[in-house]
């Protein structure tokens, strides 16, 4: 397939097909060398998983690979707030043009939102239509065949995984499918199986000391380590907390995943620290009224339902008693030279009183509620304008798909009780451009629960990436 495209410009040189072909139509955009044989990788196959980490440019990647196969009709399935930036990105990177629309249409690039692909009318246009590619964008969404979502793109599982009917699911109309995923197992290995089952089931089948785990038991059992956790008096559930024969997995997924670090590509890896903030001894005993046992097992087990019912009633107390401390915090390093910064929070009022403490130093700032247009304008003003000095950024809706390397220190305010959702966020700050060290702390409540809980999730945080190292 790479051959056909190489010879279609006459030049033995993959660059220049990105620079200028024959029609004299010019990209907007020089790949990395790095990505064009990460494309030339994904161009080889027909399934394949790209798992580099955040900012490493896996976007252009994939669009490079598709030049390659010559792929002309496409679908894009992404998070609703990456609709806009893939649209941009066939603007910006093809070596061929192609009409883009966002959600189904007539169009050679169709672009639709995880949610969108669970909506029956346009997975019933789309299922009358067929596509050289699918490219699965954040494909971690698609982690459990509980999920709509996964059954939309994957199909059903039938007799507990031993079959995937998958005639009404959106790969069933693409010839080749590519997922993207900077943490595709986000929580655990079991992210992995729909993946897996799906597009390389034959990975799962029996070969020489690997036992035959194609149904959704056998692996569990194989590569999940699961407790049981007692619900009521007569009935209790088994909830993941590990994973187990890590390296017969890897083994598994040996070429079928490519993955290249932050550091790999040329781009400092951040420094990670816990930033202690001074508490009164008042507001400390208000935190400490919770079940610390009971909450430092749940974070980890990683048991976001516990973690929510022990901490639920003071997590909005906790993120308001930081904003005040982180204010005082963020305008001292703000005196005292840095330029720019990132805060991270979680709950809604948090991020307005950060905001309106810091007006006077310019914000910019993405919430849930933030539209793709004024998503896009409040990345431009925080990278283009010297006096606005601070980004707030809500964790979930700010942590993909968004570069914020205008500033080379991010602070989480508060955080995620899902490590993937911290471990996105936090690369934001980096890329090929960032030429300053990069910094991101977490903020604790010094001597409180809150301090313990952060340390259990850093912990864990740390680990999401152990199935692919």
């Amino acid at each position: 397939m790479l051959d056909a495209v190489v010879h279609s410009v006459h030049c033995p040189d993959i660059h220049l097909i990105y620079t200028l072909n024959l029609t004299g139509w010019i990209a907007a955009v020089i790949p990395y060398p790095h990505q064009i044989a990460d494309g030339r990788w994904l161009a080889d196959r027909a399934t394949a998983l790209n798992a580099s980490d955040c900012r490493t440019g896996k976007t252009g990647t994939a669009i490079i690979a598709a030049d390659m196969i010559l792929a002309v009709r496409i679908l894009v399935v992404t998070t609703a707030s990456g609709r806009a930036v893939w649209r941009k990105a066939f603007q910006e990177w093809p070596a061929f043009p192609r009409s883009v629309s966002i959600d189904p249409s007539v169009a050679d690039v169709q672009i639709l939102s995880w949610a969108g692909a669970t909506q029956a009318e346009k997975r019933a246009a789309l299922l009358k239509q067929r596509f050289d590619l699918l490219i699965l964008d954040e494909s971690h969404a698609a982690k459990s065949f509980d999920a709509a979502r996964t059954c939309s793109v994957y199909g059903d599982p039938r007799s507990a995984g031993d079959e995937v009917a998958a005639a009404v699911a959106l790969r069933s109309r693409a010839a080749v499918v590519w997922c993207l995923s900077a943490t595709p197992c986000a929580n655990s290995p079991a992210d992995l199986y729909p993946m897996m089952r799906s597009l390389c089931p034959e990975r799962l089948a029996a070969r020489g000391d690997m036992p035959d785990v194609l149904s959704h038991a056998a692996f569990m059992d194989r590569y999940v380590i699961t407790r049981p956790k007692r619900i009521s008096r007569f009935r209790s559930i088994d909830v993941v907390v590990g994973g187990q024969n890590l390296e017969e997995l890897r083994t598994r997924l040996d070429g079928f995943v490519n993955r290249r670090t932050q550091a790999d590509v040329g781009i400092r890896a951040p420094i990670y620290e816990t930033l202690p903030l001074l508490v009164s001894e008042k507001q400390r005993r208000a935190l400490d009224n919770v079940d610390t046992i009971a909450l430092l097992k749940a974070a980890d087990e990683g048991d976001t339902k516990a973690l929510e019912m022990h901490l639920g009633p003071l997590r909005r107390l906790t993120g308001e008693i930081k904003a005040k401390a982180v204010v005082e915090a963020v305008k001292e390093a703000l005196d005292n030279g840095l330029d720019k910064i990132v805060l991270m929070a979680w709950h809604t009022d948090v991020i307005l009183a950060l905001g309106l403490a810091l007006m006077d130093r310019g914000v910019a700032f993405i919430d849930g509620s933030t539209s793709a247009k004024h998503r896009e304008e409040a990345e431009q003003r925080f990278r283009d304008l010297p006096n606005v000095r601070v980004f707030i950024g809500q964790i979930q809706a700010a942590g993909e798909a968004i570069d914020l390397s205008a500033a080379c220190e991010l602070w989480f305010v508060e955080s995620s009780f899902v490590p993937k959702d911290m471990a996105q966020a936090a690369l934001r700050i980096t890329n090929h451009t960032q030429r300053r060290q990069a910094f991101v702390k977490v903020c604790t409540l010094a001597g409180s629960i809150d301090e313990a809980l952060q340390s259990s999730l850093m912990r864990k945080w740390s680990a999401i990436r152990e199935v692919l190292k």
